[in-house]
């Protein structure tokens, strides 16, 4: 990785996005730009009838936050790291962020969200979606819990999605876990949750009869289908590195980074017409929620970004 967009906001604590966001950067002598999109509601308002005023106040705000932004750059090229910042003054904070994506070309986005009410538990605010939806490079969503020493990352992949037959989001989950952690420091593992079908939605009888047999066939067909897509990487199922569990994806991962100890889940982000919220959301929103570490989420490489550049 060469470039990192590290997405700054004022309102939160930004320390543990900044220190993982230098970890990277030193890990990949890699440069890194801090951006924030700022709005301020009321001071948008409070010229609404003298255009010259409105957009000389705007410029003032957006120059404060550049000043504020290029304070964390000098703390940071004291440590040695290629830095830049830049502000925009955007309405939409998710769509300015991508925006600024599209022109800066980040191999990695750095994203802080932040806790819910409910102690210890994170949900997608509204710019969360936007970015895990919308942006076209792999996103992290960063937590405050701080990386080990030995950072564990797990990657989750399904070769038998049905979405993607060739295992083409598959390489590319593995890929980019493997540029973003690969530094001789850290643990990557695999993991791959799978469900044979339930005995309630078969109706013939001719099956049922014969479930117990089905269910081990499609058992063996996701083993298979892991251990060919691992062999290209130097792995197998019978790799420690390697977890093929049976369970609801959703749980399953939860459960997997809680008693792995697991500081980044890698997951990845189909988006697809009506169905995006379903797909992208339920499992995504559900380990966001309910794991403490981070969570990376990639795009497939035939994404094509919803939101233009200007």
């Amino acid at each position: 990785m060469d470039r990192l967009l590290v997405n700054i906001d004022f309102k939160h604590d930004n320390s543990s996005l900044i220190e993982k966001a230098v970890n990277l950067a030193e890990q990949h002598s890699a440069f890194l730009e801090l951006f924030s999109c700022c709005y301020n509601r009321s001071l948008k308002h409070s010229h609404m009838f003298d255009s010259k005023q409105e957009l000389k106040a705007e410029h003032a705000y957006v120059k404060q936050t550049e000043a504020k932004l290029e304070e964390l750059c000098l703390n940071i090229e004291a440590l040695g790291i290629k830095t830049g910042f830049d502000a925009s003054w955007n309405r939409h904070t998710g769509e300015g962020i991508v925006r600024k994506v599209l022109r800066f070309q980040p191999d990695l986005v750095l994203h802080s969200i932040q806790p819910h009410t409910r102690l210890g538990h994170y949900l997608f605010a509204p710019v969360d979606w936007q970015l895990a939806r919308k942006c076209p490079v792999p996103v992290l969503f960063v937590k405050q819990r701080p990386w080990g020493d030995h950072k564990r990352v797990v990657t989750c992949i399904d070769p038998l999605h049905k979405g993607d037959e060739k295992g083409v989001l598959d390489r590319e989950l593995i890929q980019r876990t493997r540029e973003m952690m690969d530094d001789g420091y850290s643990e990557l593992r695999i993991l791959h949750c799978y469900n044979t079908l339930p005995q309630e939605v078969i109706f013939d009888e001719h099956v049922v009869t014969d479930y117990e047999a089905l269910q081990k066939r499609v058992e063996r067909s996701h083993f298979s289908s892991c251990d060919e897509l691992l062999q290209e990487y130097g792995l197998s199922i019978e790799s420690d590195l390697v977890d093929i569990i049976k369970g609801e994806a959703d749980l399953t991962i939860s459960n997997y980074a809680k008693h792995n100890n697991i500081d980044v889940v890698v997951m990845g982000g189909v988006a697809r017409t009506i169905l995006d919220r379903l797909l992208v959301g339920s499992t995504t929103e559900h380990v966001v929620d309910h794991v403490d570490c981070d969570v990376m989420i990639v795009k497939h490489p035939d994404f094509v970004c919803p939101v233009p550049e200007s």
